[in-house]
């Protein structure tokens, strides 16, 4: 009677982790390929603006500050992605005051995504 119950326990964790495994990577592969555009910041004129990218479990919304035709702040308004890489790809954005940038190794669509949150932030 025990070996049966340790057997269905067993059988239930390996499903409970097949469906998170499923639910975890769905959509991956089209967020990480994701295009990302570029934008001529010089064109922009100064202000605050808000853009957002939502992709299966991929939600970010940011507010980036243009100021003297230069990307001067990132701000994250949404809850991070996992894993959280958003201050390191923002100060290499505000680095290079580009958003065709390398994704980050690990986590290219969590920068995907928050790249083109950016992305629409300035095109919108």
């Amino acid at each position: 009677m025990k070996s049966k119950k340790i057997k269905i326990f067993i059988l239930l964790v390996f499903s409970v982790g097949i469906g998170f495994f499923i639910v975890a990577t769905k959509g991956l592969k089209e967020v990480a390929s994701t295009p990302i555009n570029n934008v001529e910041i010089k064109l922009i004129k100064d202000g605050d603006y808000i853009g957002n990218y939502s992709k299966e479990r991929w939600l970010s919304e940011v507010k980036v500050t243009v100021k003297d035709k230069e990307i001067k702040d990132i701000k994250l308004l949404s809850s991070p992605l996992t894993p959280d890489i958003s201050d390191d790809l923002f100060k290499e954005i505000i680095k290079e005051q580009n958003i065709k940038i390398d994704v980050i190794s690990g986590a290219t669509a969590t920068s995907k995504a928050y790249l083109k949150s950016v992305e629409n932030a300035l095109i919108n």
